[in-house]
This record gives structure tokens, C-alpha cells and sequence, in this order.
């Protein structure tokens, strides 16, 4: 019978740790936790919590870490979670869970399993995208990168195939990040990791990501140019680069550059509402109303999503409908204003900006509400 182990290393995670083993009651048979140094208490909750704990010491690389996770492993399957995430219950049971990864372990033996991982954000917002996270143990399996590593057979990346399984990740949110420092942490890994390998473009572009993130904007954008030079034919991850290049350009004021970058950029992905939901933003900012228009009514024929590099539900929803709403007011079309911000509320029952533009409408007009 398939065993299912659920390894994790941590330190210092008493405030999350309970929240995630609780995840995976009924859906692993074992959970491994190897902590790195923690001082508040982690390893005692997590062996209350009935896991079995190792130690070691941090010595700045996460595949040596994970690598050792596996050594306290007895099952069949390997599923990985941090503790700032959580399995996905919210639409099925553990029982469903359990099921869909004993299937895809039944079915795959060949290949390592992709889970969706939500990222939480503040206000609301929410990114997805896909990750490996669950794969067989085998000998010849390890973890590779001193930072944001990944999986390997006999030091192959190897195929993909999605578990249908999700993640819910808590750990992107401002006060998160802040408290744990792990953006400066993961800036000075993953610049560590550039010197031992320059052409690596993946882990260019994971520093582009956590400069931005960091809104250190002006480094990100060098950080991004490198990982679009050298970026692979057919890695997801390259519009994604370019979306972010062109956002830190909007960030520095550089509007009508950044539109330039991402419309250059759409015909990698003509059907990512993503890509055309920042043109949309750069036109609105270079004062091409019209275009902007017509991209944010793109975005939402399109809808959010649901495959391909890292992406936002909001670019193809209430986002989209808010902006339009907003043009619309602007526009002197109130009527069709409402319809977009009853449309956004819809989706957002909690946007106050939509909310708020539909009091205004009610209202006598002002002389113009700024687009934005």
C-alpha cells in the first residue's frame, strides 16, 4: 500500500506550524519535520503535534536542508509543504485530497506531481501558479539550489504532471516578509547563488521577482533584463520576467518604456490576460484612454487565467471591471460605470475603491475622478 510522507523543514514557526499539519489529518500517513534552529518552541509543537523531528544546522542552502528532510522519511511518496502554506480544503475533503495523490502516484511513477499554490496577498489580491511539491522517493532523487530549489532525478529535471491538489500560501503578505526578514535572506541567497552560476537564468529572474517585491525597482529591472537574456525557449516562467520588467518600469514613472517592453511581449502569449491587463495599465498611464479601454474589456472576455506562468485572478475580474468602471465615470457613462463596479463587487464584495464608486455616482458628480 502507497504511503504518503509529508516532509518539511522550518525554524521558528510556532505561529503557522499547527495551522498546516492540521491540513493534512486523513490526507499523509507520516509527517517528517527537520528544524534548522528554531528558539521558540517549533520542534516541541511539532512532536506534540505527533511528527517525527530531526535537527540541523542552517547552513544557508535549501537543498541540503530539504535533502535531509527526506533522510527521516519512511513512506512510498514525498509531499512537500513550508510552514506559512496549507493544503487547499476550502472545495474538497481530506479524503478527496488523499485520493487525488494516491491516484496520481498510482498513475505517474515516471513523473513528479504539480500542485497549484495560491499565494495570499494583501488586500485581497491572490497570484497562482504551479509547483512541484509531490514525487516518489527514490535514491537517485534530489534536491538541487541553494535557493529555491527543485527536484531532480539523477540530476534531471524531471517531466511534470498536475495532482490537481492545491496550496494555500500565507507567507507573501508585507507583514510576513517583514517579520521573518526573508527578503533580504533570499536576495543574499540567491545573489550567493549567481556567483557560483551567472548564466543561470531562473534564478535571475527569482531575484528580479524579490527585488521587486522588495520594491528595490531599479535592481530588479537589471535582475530581470539578465534572466530575459538568458531565458530558455518555452520556460514558463520568461513572460512572467517580462510582466515584471514592465512593472518595475511603472513603478520608476517610465510608462510609455514599460508599455513599449510588454506590448513587444504579447504575441509570446496572446491569450495571458495578465500581459494584456498591464498594457492596458501603461496605456491608461500614457493617456491612451481608448486603449485602455479596450484592453480591460480584453481581460475580462478572457477571463483570469488558469494555466501558464505566475498569475493574477484580479487581472481578469474585478480589476478589469473596476478600471473600466472608473473610465466609464470619467467618460460621463454612468449607467455603464455602475454595471462595471456592480460587476468588480460581484467578484470582490469587500473593494472598498468600487464601493466607493458607485456612492459617487449616486452623488452629484465632482469634476473628475482621476483614472487610475
Amino acid at each position: 500500500m502507497t504511503r504518503i510522507t509529508l516532509c518539511m523543514i522550518v525554524r521558528d514557526e510556532v505561529a503557522n506550524l499547527a495551522r498546516c499539519l492540521r491540513s493534512v489529518e486523513g490526507v499523509v500517513d507520516e509527517v517528517c519535520v527537520l528544524d534548522t534552529g528554531s528558539v521558540d518552541g517549533t520542534p516541541e509543537l511539532a512532536a506534540s503535534l505527533g511528527a517525527r523531528v530531526g535537527h540541523r544546522a542552517w547552513t544557508g542552502d535549501f537543498a541540503e536542508a530539504r535533502n535531509a528532510s527526506l533522510a527521516l522519511a519512511q513512506g512510498d511518496w514525498i509531499l512537500v509543504l513550508d510552514a506559512d502554506e496549507e493544503l487547499d480544503r476550502t472545495e474538497q475533503s481530506a479524503e478527496e485530497l488523499r485520493a487525488k495523490l494516491l491516484a496520481f502516484a498510482a498513475g505517474e511513477a515516471e513523473r513528479v506531481g504539480r500542485l497549484r499554490l495560491r499565494n495570499l496577498l494583501d488586500g485581497g489580491d491572490s497570484s497562482e501558479s504551479e509547483i512541484v511539491r509531490f514525487f516518489a522517493r527514490v535514491p537517485q532523487g534530489r534536491f538541487a539550489g541553494r535557493i529555491h530549489e527543485q527536484w531532480t532525478v539523477d540530476g534531471v529535471l524531471p517531466a511534470r504532471a498536475d495532482t490537481g491538489v492545491g496550496i494555500l500560501h500565507y507567507g507573501y503578505r508585507r507583514e510576513s516578509l517583514e517579520r521573518d526578514g526573508k527578503l533580504a535572506r533570499n536576495i543574499e541567497l540567491l545573489a550567493r547563488s549567481l556567483e557560483a552560476a551567472p548564466e543561470d537564468g531562473y534564478a535571475w529572474y527569482q531575484l528580479g521577482r524579490t527585488l521587486a517585491v522588495a520594491e528595490q525597482h531599479e535592481e530588479a529591472l537589471k535582475a530581470l533584463e539578465a534572466a530575459v537574456e538568458r531565458c530558455s525557449d518555452g520556460a514558463d516562467w520568461g513572460i512572467h520576467a517580462i510582466e515584471l520588467g514592465a512593472s518595475a518600469l511603472r513603478a520608476l514613472g517610465h510608462y510609455q518604456q514599460g508599455l513599449n517592453l510588454i506590448e513587444s511581449a504579447l504575441p509570446m502569449a496572446p491569450q495571458r490576460t495578465d500581459t494584456r491587463f498591464l498594457a492596458a495599465l501603461l496605456a491608461l498611464d500614457c493617456g491612451d484612454v481608448a486603449k485602455a479601454e479596450a484592453g480591460f474589456r480584453t481581460c475580462l472576455a478572457y477571463g483570469p487565467a488558469q494555466t501558464g506562468a505566475e498569475r493574477s485572478a484580479a487581472a481578469g475580474s474585478w480589476a478589469a471591471a473596476h478600471n473600466l468602471g472608473v473610465i466609464c465615470e470619467h467618460t460621463a457613462r454612468p449607467d455603464e460605470a455602475a454595471r462595471h463596479y456592480r460587476s468588480a463587487l460581484a467578484a470582490r464584495p469587500d473593494h472598498r475603491a468600487s464601493a466607493d464608486g458607485l456612492a459617487r455616482l449616486r452623488a452629484p458628480l465632482p469634476p473628475g475622478p482621476a483614472i487610475r
